[in-house]
């Protein structure tokens, strides 16, 4: 029983070490833009060996495919599957924005960089690309249902939208822009946008935002 109990704690040290290793991780490569993140600096940071990070993470594509989870784990799908069926497609396009303006403004651009990244996206992380993709495919289908486009045509309208909300989540993430009026403000020009793709040209006028 001793024995169990010693397992089991040894199990809990090391997630809670590999937790704090890629919270650390991802603040760095928040700052610096992007992978690849020295080992070195990153043990460093956590105040460890260097082979104790190659421990966890052998190689950078190790790295990114575990930061990625991570980010994939923060997503909230039950919210995705209810902003998809929100029938007004225009308070569905703001639920969907104030939604991801939220992950960003808390987390960071992580899950952009990672997704962006050519060795987490063509390596060991390929499947967690694909999940991510799958994601959104709730989304995904209510634009093509909206908006009578095709699926290509739904994936780039869908990327082009999600920009807005990005943008102004990274600049609340990094402090340069009011939240409230940040997530207002992206929110409004999702809108905009998706109504003058569905031919409501004035409504979304109405609806557009100031540059942050």
């Amino acid at each position: 029983m001793a024995a169990t109990g010693l397992a089991r704690g040894s199990r809990a040290t090391r997630d809670q070490r590999q937790a704090d290793l890629l919270a650390r991780a991802a603040a760095a490569i928040l700052d610096q833009g992007g992978l690849p993140l020295a080992f070195e600096r990153l043990a460093r940071l956590a105040g460890v060996s260097k082979a104790l990070v190659y421990n966890y993470f052998p190689t950078q594509g190790a790295l990114g495919c575990a930061l990625l989870q991570r980010e994939l784990d923060a997503i909230d799908r039950a919210a995705i599957g209810a902003v998809a069926a929100i029938a007004d497609p225009l308070q569905a396009a703001r639920t969907a924005s104030d939604l991801y303006f939220d992950l960003i403004a808390a987390r960071g651009p992580m899950l952009h960089l990672l997704l962006a990244d050519p060795v987490v996206a063509q390596g060991e992380g390929r499947a967690m690309v694909v999940r991510a993709a799958l994601l959104l495919r709730p989304l995904v289908r209510r634009l093509r249902s909206a908006l009578k486009l095709t699926p290509r045509e739904a994936n780039a309208v869908m990327h082009l939208l999600m920009t807005y909300p990005e943008e102004a989540g990274r600049k609340v993430s990094r402090g340069e822009a009011n939240s409230g009026l940040a997530r207002q403000l992206s929110g409004d020009a999702v809108v905009a946008g998706l109504a003058a793709l569905s031919g409501g040209a004035d409504q979304g006028a109405a609806l557009g935002g100031e540059p942050l």
